[in-house]
């Protein structure tokens, strides 16, 4: 079935997917090959322009220099400008066309790169030597035939035999235009120097006859309306007077001194001259204007060849889609139902189960999939109803269970708690007759071991997922708190409290903030050495809450013990065998999580391990104005050591002797009696 699926759905996309992608390719690189051209034909327009920037600037310069370098020099920097103004459009142009894959054409672009070099050059060698003007005429025209023959090169690279014939007809004009510059700018320096000598007659007569040769050949080659178009542009007064006095200024070549003036026939070949520059840029736009319409007809394909392979691709895929849908429907429903059951119903059902007591648990109805057919794939789906049904099944009976699990251990623990409160009472009783010092000593230590069994049964309500039964009906010191936690650990001795603050902690919290403090003090004192001090410092927080901190100066924990540790603060795992084995950090992380305690394990410096315990806001209220109950409590130094015991009411010292230890006991007789209420 998979072979068919395939064969039946990738071969027909495939076959369309490659004829229609080579047709389009095809009409791609076309278009890009059009629009490669179009952007040469602006560089040529803007060469074009350039063109006639650069011949004005020669005959004017010209002009100047066969004058002595005198006068007023306005309209040559004017036209400097504009100069620099056309070559720097030029330059924008030539920039965008793209020639990564063409190192000849980014050698011919080049060429507009260096020319302002040049032509700067070119211009401070005018103004700063004594150059003659038909030196000047002939290095400026050594720079527009540079520039007229990388313009030319251009034209190869302009695809489409229309254009290029256009582009042709463009350059022939071109070259007629220059070639009566060339005129205007000899016959001006000769009229200016006043004298005409016969290589400057020849080279005006010469430059004379290659421009009607130009004219003809681009008559010759162009179309009827670009040939009306100059005969009805390039005629009048201004042509047949430029003519006129070019033939006489020949005519009196002989003489030593012309008549005709410079100006006079400066200006009166610019009118011939922009009259054939009209007809230079009607060219222009003619090769601007078939670009356009092969660039329209390019993009025209490229839609065409582009809808055409969609519509083609659609076909195929409808009839794909016709002729596997009975195959592929029940695959997608397949997977759809499978998903839904794996990824959310299923996790969904065995969270419940998890977070149910298990004791009163009904059993759960398993909806079947959607896949009702009689085929292979409804064969797999009710297969995978009986994985799910099995599924939810042994979770059912796993939460059952654990729920039975839990029950026995909330009655070991009551039945533990019970025989431990019997002790501990037994234990006080004990104490409070006896007198001898050894003896008593020995009672607290079996008090403090009594506690401790006490935690540990209370341990088993925490994993079962139970609350303790005792309770503070109001609320208590955060520094009693603390002490009660230190009375339930054997090493009581070796915890120094710091940092002592005035604030209430919330009564219904109390029991599992001093249980959860305990097991941290319970592991400071076990995992350092037996002469050193557990430090224990509490400061209240600026945006509300307490911060207790407990250090040891223990082993400490490597790096990625840590991590792991914080993780299972953060988020207990399910109770398993492992939870025996680290049974401290499970009671604490449980504990935490009942009322968004935060806390967190870090290295001390320069060793050991520091336990962060960051109480919220709404379990601590900072107390002023604080009456304590009656009975003892602990005197500290300014270094926040015990130093002793005293009456609340009276300041009476108590030191650390019998009665001292007396006193402590009965500090923690008082909180379990009260505990009770």
């Amino acid at each position: 079935m998979r072979t068919q699926l395939l064969a039946v759905v990738v071969i027909p996309i495939v076959t369309a997917l490659v004829l229609g992608g080579l047709r389009v390719g095809s009409a791609v690189q076309n278009a890009q090959d059009i629009d490669n051209a179009r952007q040469l034909v602006r560089v040529v327009d803007k060469g074009t322009a350039l063109l006639q920037e650069i011949e004005d600037e020669r005959d004017l310069t010209a002009l100047h220099v066969a004058a002595g370098r005198s006068g007023n020099t306005s309209r040559i920097d004017t036209q400097r400008s504009k100069t620099d103004a056309a070559l720097a459009r030029v330059r924008g142009e030539a920039a965008h066309v793209p020639r990564r894959t063409n190192s000849a054409l980014t050698t011919q672009i080049a060429v507009f790169d260096v020319f302002g070099r040049k032509v700067a050059s070119l211009r401070h060698t005018v103004v700063r030597s004594t150059m003659p003007w038909p030196t000047v005429v002939n290095a400026y025209t050594a720079l527009i035939t540079e520039l007229t023959d990388a313009l030319d090169l251009l034209t190869p690279d302009i695809a489409g035999q229309a254009l290029v014939m256009r582009a042709g007809a463009l350059k022939t004009f071109a070259q007629a235009t220059e070639k009566a510059s060339q005129q205007r700018a000899l016959l001006g320096g000769v009229l200016a120097e006043g004298q005409f000598d016969a290589s400057e007659a020849q080279s005006l007569t010469l430059a004379g006859r290659q421009q009607q040769a130009l004219t003809d050949q681009f008559l010759s080659s162009a179309s009827a309306a670009q040939r009306r178009f100059y005969e009805r542009t390039v005629t009048g007064r201004g042509v047949d007077k430029a003519d006129t006095l070019q033939k006489q200024a020949l005519a009196l070549q002989s003489t030593s001194r012309p008549s005709l003036a410079a100006d006079a026939w400066f200006d009166t070949m610019t009118s011939k001259l922009d009259l054939m520059r009209r007809v230079e840029q009607r060219l222009v736009g003619s090769v601007e204007d078939e670009s356009s319409r092969e660039q329209r007809q390019a993009e025209h394909s490229l839609f065409t060849a582009s809808l055409v392979e969609l519509l083609i691709l659609l076909l195929v895929i409808g009839v794909t889609h016709v002729l596997v849908q009975s195959i592929v429907g029940p695959l997608h429903t397949l997977r759809a139902s499978t998903r839904d059951i794996a990824q959310r119903r299923l996790p969904e059902v065995v969270r419940l189960l998890r977070e149910s007591s298990g004791t009163q648990l009904k059993p759960i109805e398993v909806e079947p999939t959607a896949v009702d057919s009689t085929d292979e794939i409804g064969a797999v789906a009710h297969a995978f109803d009986d994985v799910h049904r099995d599924s939810v099944r042994l979770a059912f009976e796993q939460a059952h269970l654990r729920g039975r699990i839990n029950t026995m251990f909330v009655n070991l623990s009551q039945r533990s708690q019970s025989l431990v409160e019997r002790q501990l009472e037994l234990i006080d009783r004990l104490e409070n007759g006896e007198q001898d010092p050894d003896l008593l000593a020995g009672l607290f230590k079996l008090d403090h071991l009594a506690t401790r069994m006490r935690r540990n049964g209370e341990n088993l309500l925490v994993l079962a997922g139970e609350k303790a039964g005792r309770r503070w009906s109001a609320p208590v010191r955060l520094v009693d708190v603390l002490r009660a936690s230190i009375s339930e650990i054997e090493q009581y001795q070796r915890v120094q409290l710091r940092g002592l603050v005035t604030a209430d902690v919330d009564g219904r919290a109390v029991n599992d903030i001093v249980h959860l403090i305990a097991e941290l003090l319970e592991n400071a004192t076990t995992f350092s050495s037996p002469d050193s001090e557990v430090i224990v410092t509490c400061r209240l927080l600026s945006g509300g809450g307490a911060k207790v901190e407990i250090q040891d100066n223990g082993i400490g924990m490597s790096t990625e013990d840590l991590v792991e540790a914080n993780e299972r603060l953060l988020n207990p795992p399910v109770v398993d065998v492992a939870v025996a084995r680290r049974m401290g950090m499970f009671v604490v992380g449980r504990l935490s999580g009942r009322h968004d305690i935060r806390v967190q394990l870090r290295s001390s410096s320069p060793h050991g391990v520091t336990a962060v315990v960051t109480l919220p806001q709404n379990l601590v209220r900072e107390h002023e104005d604080h009456m304590d109950p009656p009975g003892l409590s602990a005197r500290y130094n300014t270094e926040g050591r015990l130093t002793g015991w005293c009456n609340y009411d009276t300041t009476e010292q108590i030191d650390e002797s019998t009665p001292a230890r007396r006193a402590h006991r009965t500090r923690r007789h008082g909180a379990r009696s009260a505990s009770k209420e």
